[in-house]
């Protein structure tokens, strides 16, 4: 195999100046992190990355009325002060996520991929801090 030919790594393909784009079409290629505590997704599909961020877990009102609905009154805040492209949703499982999407030129590169993925952390970190204090945790 050349250096000019490209790669499979994973679910990318890597050409010959280091760029990545999805491997197959059926699939689009993801990874997850840990950002304090909480699960990020991210996924590169229809030319961007995609970002998902579970924040934690309403309370139950089974286990604590009053946190339950500081937590649900906190989302219902959340949504009306979140950057423009970032949605909020509450789920069945009561464990609400930030999704938000970035747009990308395909092929990618990796620094490219992890300085979008780095910006959303640094941005998620206040509404954590929010979660945190009002007990989504």
């Amino acid at each position: 195999m050349s250096s000019q030919t490209p790669m499979i790594l994973g679910p990318f393909t890597v050409d010959a100046e280091g760029r990545l784009s999805p491997a197959r079409d059926d699939r689009p290629p993801g990874f997850s992190v840990r950002w304090r505590g909480r699960v990020v997704q991210a996924r590169l599909a229809d030319g961007g990355l995609s970002m998902e961020a579970v924040l934690g877990r309403v309370a139950s009102s089974a286990h604590d009325v009053a946190a339950r609905a500081d937590g649900l009154e906190a989302l219902r805040a959340m949504t009306r002060t979140l950057p423009a492209g970032w949605r909020l949703t509450l789920p069945a499982d009561h464990r609400p996520r930030l999704e938000t999407a970035a747009v990308l030129p395909m092929p990618v590169t990796v620094t490219r991929l992890v300085t979008e993925l780095t910006v959303f952390l640094l941005e998620l970190s206040p509404w954590l801090d929010w979660m945190d204090e009002v007990g989504v945790v």
